[in-house]
């Protein structure tokens, strides 16, 4: 410490000036003033950088907590499906499921036999009965069917509308009555919306009669 008088240099805890006496208590208790007040400093920094950081860490911890929910709330909006539209999906696939279902009935309809009939003379129209199955009878149906003799058609083969009878067999006569006999069929089945169902080509002899397939 020195002296504040003769500035000669004293130990800390010398009260007067070794050299000229001066009182040293003064300067001391100076001394530990300013110690004490850069203590207080030094500690009022310290509380202020802590307060600091704990806003800092609330701040924080809110603007986390904050996204989380804004996270939970937009995942449960997308996960969430209206019930209206759940009816109306399960309502689409039961009208789907029938439509198939009634699709499939339709199409399990196809030729399964039959006979063709020409009279004695070929002024006479060729009659043909084409059997579907009983579980169709009162079904629509459309038929179609082509005759030719030796390669060369001998109709243009009509679309014929048709309901299926009670013995499940589709009845059609010819158009027109024909020149030759005929000794080739084409009969194509449709349903009542043009759809075709099945088709099948039958070989003929030549002559009058009743003749099966």
């Amino acid at each position: 410490m020195k002296c504040p008088n003769c500035d000669s240099e004293n130990s800390d805890s010398a009260k007067f000036c070794k050299k000229c006496g001066t009182s040293l208590k003064k300067d001391l208790n100076h001394k530990n003033m300013i110690n004490s007040m850069n203590k207080d400093k030094n500690n009022n920094t310290t509380k202020y950088i802590i307060i600091a950081l704990i806003i800092v860490a609330v701040v924080l911890a809110g603007v986390f907590i904050y996204i989380n929910m804004s996270s939970n709330n937009n995942q449960s909006s997308h996960n969430i499906t209206p019930l209206q539209d759940d009816n109306e999906e399960i309502n689409a696939t039961n009208t789907n499921s029938q439509s198939s279902q009634a699709s499939q009935t339709t199409n399990s309809m196809s030729i399964l036999g039959g006979s063709f009939e020409t009279g004695s003379s070929l002024k006479d129209k060729t009659h043909a009965s084409i059997f579907v199955g009983s579980n169709h009878a009162g079904e629509k149906v459309t038929i179609q069917i082509k005759y030719s003799r030796d390669g060369n058609a001998l109709n243009s083969g009509n679309m014929v509308p048709k309901t299926v009878d009670s013995s499940g067999y589709v009845n059609v006569n010819s158009a027109d009555a024909y020149k030759y006999y005929p000794d080739f069929a084409e009969i194509k089945l449709y349903d009542d919306s043009g759809n075709l169902l099945d088709s099948k080509n039958v070989n003929l002899s030549p002559d009058s009669g009743v003749q099966t397939f």
